[in-house]
């Protein structure tokens, strides 16, 4: 049954939410309101920005340099900078940095937004704070909407995002990461663990469909 319910979310959420998103849509999250046009992940039709956000409002921004990887329609950003941080967004998708950048702008704060494969084009800096809702299922990319879903048949996300991480990070530094009962969470966490990276769970919470998702904290090792 378990199995069933987690196919479900590829084979009939996500082609559902396709369907609804092939037009621009508005979300509200309390104070803020967003616009996600077609390709963009929409933040209110799955529970991870929703989740994340639960977890981050029980931590102190203010100050912080931010990072939301991969930002989507900027809602995390957007929320981050309201709550006095220093944020810096980036996406691959074209149509989300151009999205990030009008929705901080209609909220009325400043969000620095790149366009950038993972940290590509980002300055090499550190953050205190890292956060990521990526694309978790291991299928091929095929389209521009895809990168909102599919980190590659072969996890090659992850492998990249790994690679790069360290250089934008101190000891110090608050790495998180949501992923979800229906992807590969083991296979996530050892392309990390060749990378000298370790998870710790500091959050889950039961969902439907996908059974449970999880907030993990990824920290640096040098052993």
């Amino acid at each position: 049954m378990r199995k069933f319910f987690k196919r479900t979310v590829s084979y009939f959420l996500i082609p559902l939410t396709r369907w609804y998103l092939r037009k621009t849509r508005t979300y509200q999250y309390e104070q803020i309101a967003v616009t996600v046009p077609p390709t963009v992940f929409h933040p209110g039709l799955f529970p991870s920005t929703g989740f994340l956000l639960d977890y981050l409002k029980q931590q102190d921004l203010i100050s912080k340099s931010v990072l939301e990887l991969g930002c989507g329609s900027g809602l995390i950003s957007v929320w981050a900078a309201k709550r006095g941080a220093e944020v810096v967004s980036c996406d691959l998708n074209p149509a989300a940095v151009e999205a990030c950048k009008k929705n901080a702008n209609d909220n009325g704060v400043r969000v620095e937004v790149v366009y950038s494969d993972l940290f590509d084009s980002l300055p090499r800096r550190h953050f205190d704070w890292i956060i990521i809702n990526p694309p978790y299922y291991a299928k091929p990319i095929t389209n521009e909407e895809e990168r909102a879903w599919n980190c590659g048949e072969h996890f090659q996300y992850f492998e990249k995002l790994f690679l790069q991480l360290r250089e934008f990070t101190t000891k110090q530094s608050n790495v998180i990461m949501v992923l979800t009962e229906g992807c590969d969470v083991e296979r996530i966490r050892a392309i990390a663990l060749k990378s000298k990276f370790t998870f710790i769970l500091k959050r889950e919470k039961q969902v439907l469909f996908d059974g449970r998702d999880f907030i993990f904290k990824i920290t640096a090792s040098d052993n």
